[in-house]
């Protein structure tokens, strides 16, 4: 069994032979390099806009009024995201490409939506403390606001940067092939952070702010966290990715897409692409 890294280059080498461009490799240096990327979607489309504006107030209805949602008591859930289909096909449509163009440089596929709303925790855990998700590195998701995030009491996803700004990746236990193992405190990473943070080197957070429709993509190995609600509430839609040889036949598609009924652990063969799941 190949692992992710391998694959990864075979989906690059296929795609530019494919659509006979030449490889940058800046670019493909860029990817771990830089590896949290705010992009401006609404400037591209004014249908990115104003299907995330549909989604939005669906979503909203949905989690005030407890229907399809399942609240664990870290946050509401939605388990119904096919409800949402013609929103979510416009969403891909012009984000996935993206992806493919700017950061990826192969062909992609959505394997996994999350709809979730934030809430205002006591005592942070899980998702609102400092981890990264420990899935291969070729493993991108893209949060993107549904609801207004204009400051600290709204919120904000944030990260962990270096000194030159850039976001920081944890080490990743599963990368396919021999190497697939627990990480160590389930990659929360709380006191490593505190720990370069108290160093006075330059370490330091960024906190991602915006109007709905904010669009930020992440390498799912960043360091990161969501912050509990003040004030107000934060939904968002989280899109992941995964790299494919053969072009997919529509980006997110029940048969290839799911939500949080599954596991989000991606398989350990990363050659089991959508078109192997048909």
């Amino acid at each position: 069994m190949i692992d992710y890294p391998e694959y990864y280059e075979r989906c690059k080498v296929k795609y530019s032979a494919d659509n006979k461009i030449s490889r940058d490799a800046s670019k493909e240096e860029a990817f771990y390099r830089d590896p949290v990327r705010q992009y401006d979607l609404s400037s591209i489309s004014e249908s990115y806009n104003t299907a995330v504006k549909s989604l939005a107030q669906k979503v909203k209805y949905d989690l005030d009024n407890d229907i399809d949602v399942k609240d664990d008591g870290i946050m509401p859930k939605h388990y119904n995201i096919w409800k949402f289909s013609s929103e979510i096909d416009t969403i891909c449509n012009i984000l996935v490409p993206k992806l493919e163009e700017d950061m990826f440089l192969c062909n992609l596929y959505v394997d996994k939506i999350y709809i979730y709303r934030t809430s205002p925790v006591e005592e942070r855990t899980s998702s609102y403390i400092w981890h990264y998700d420990n899935n291969p590195n070729e493993v991108v998701k893209t949060l993107i606001y549904l609801s207004d995030v204009k400051d600290d009491r709204n919120s904000p996803y944030e990260y962990f940067v270096n000194p030159e700004g850039s976001g920081i990746l944890g080490k990743s236990t599963r990368t396919g092939g021999s190497v697939w193992y627990v990480p160590a405190n389930n990659s929360r990473v709380n006191k490593e952070v505190d720990s370069l943070m108290s160093q006075d080197k330059g370490y330091s957070t960024k906190k991602v702010f915006g109007p709905q429709g904010t669009t930020c993509s992440f390498v799912n190995n960043a360091v990161h966290r969501a912050n509990p609600v003040i004030e107000g509430y934060r939904d968002v839609i989280n899109i992941r990715v995964k790299t494919t040889l053969e072009p997919v036949e529509k980006f997110a598609d029940p048969r290839w897409t799911s939500g949080f009924e599954t596991s989000g652990v991606v398989d350990r063969n990363p050659e089991n692409a959508w078109n192997k799941l048909v």
